[in-house]
């Protein structure tokens, strides 16, 4: 008896010190683990491009594939020209994703409803996010983007958007700062950690008391139907993610 509860006390004393060192991270950093990925092994043909995105590769143009690719791009083309205002996407439940207010920024506004409906089955006429990039005039809807699961195959990429046309993407191992350190420290070119963090390993993470997210979302594709180039209209390498902090959006 006097074992048995030796081991429970053991048991509650580390559940206790886990919740005490999760709580030293903000809650968006514990969310994006808890929805994230364990491991960047994929079965989809990819490479690593930096420290931080992966990034699939083109397959063989397979019959069908042409077609298929434009009939997203005129879906997303309407896309972009309902939602030309901004002001319309607010209302129909779309919210910026970490804007910095910098013009020629590119801002994700995400609709969280469509984006978990996205996980089972993409509707391409109400896409997860609207891309919009901050100009002048103010904000340009210039594309949209459409996700798949974490864990997704080639085969479901492919029924999505053929992967002999479309660049997928995810952002990968992720290194999360304790909740003392300013957001600023994390974003950036010379940041230890976040998205664009030296760290990019789970040892580095460990070591620097950070909280280790192996794959970040799922995989995501950008579609740019207004795009001056042919070969701008998916997006390519130039991928860099956002963070969002709007803790309370993101547990809706």
């Amino acid at each position: 008896m006097a074992k048995s509860l030796k081991t429970i006390l053991i048991l509650c004393l580390a559940g206790s010190l886990t919740a005490a060192m999760e709580g030293q991270f903000p809650l968006w950093e514990r969310l994006l683990r808890y929805y994230g990925g364990k491991t960047d092994e994929t079965a989809v043909p990819s490479m690593k491009m930096g420290n931080h995105m992966q990034m699939s590769l083109k397959g063989k143009l397979q019959p069908g594939d042409r077609q298929c690719a434009q009939r997203i791009v005129a879906a997303a083309r309407s896309v972009a020209a309902h939602y030309s205002n901004v002001n319309t996407a607010l209302r129909d439940g779309y919210r910026p994703f970490h804007p910095t207010g910098k013009l020629g920024e590119e801002v994700h506004y995400t609709n969280y409803r469509y984006s978990r409906l996205e996980q089972r089955q993409v509707n391409y006429d109400h896409p997860g996010s609207i891309l919009y990039k901050r100009t002048p005039r103010g904000m340009e809807a210039v594309g949209v983007m459409y996700t798949a699961p974490q864990d997704s195959t080639p085969e479901h990429l492919n029924a999505v958007a053929p992967l002999s046309i479309a660049t997928w993407h995810r952002h990968v191992d992720f290194c999360g700062g304790p909740r003392s350190l300013p957001l600023e420290k994390q974003f950036g070119p010379h940041a230890r950690f976040g998205p664009q963090g030296s760290i990019s390993t789970e040892e580095a993470c460990k070591e620097a008391h950070g909280i280790w997210i192996p794959v970040v979302f799922g995989w995501m594709t950008h579609v740019y139907p207004n795009a001056k180039s042919p070969n701008d209209v998916w997006a390519g390498m130039e991928m860099h993610m956002d963070a969002n902090t709007d803790d309370e959006e993101m547990k809706k």
